[in-house]
């Protein structure tokens, strides 16, 4: 479970970082309507779950909810996406 959760943390900190890129994230977003905002929110939620089942780390689960949730404002939501996208890929990397 450990090592699938480290990995999860890493493809969705990548997811992250993609939608943080300026222009092509917010493109894709605002093209979808703000749906893979939704889509994230989810997926958080279930490394928030594997997170709790594995008794590691959870606060770049949180942080992505969290985020998400904020992330609709243009230049705001592309800063969190680098940030959670960096605070998910440090957590995969060191959750031991």
């Amino acid at each position: 479970m450990d090592s699938l959760l480290r990995f999860y943390k890493i493809i969705i900190g990548f997811v992250e970082l993609f939608f943080g890129i300026p222009f092509i994230g917010g493109a894709i977003i605002i093209g979808h309507a703000w749906a893979p905002l939704g889509a994230l929110i989810f997926f958080h939620f279930i490394g928030l779950v594997l997170s709790f089942i594995a008794v590691k780390a959870k606060s770049a689960s949180v942080f992505g909810i969290i985020g998400n949730i904020i992330a609709f404002i243009p230049v705001v939501g592309m800063i969190m996406h680098i940030l959670i996208g960096l605070v998910n890929v440090y957590q995969g990397i060191k959750d031991k």
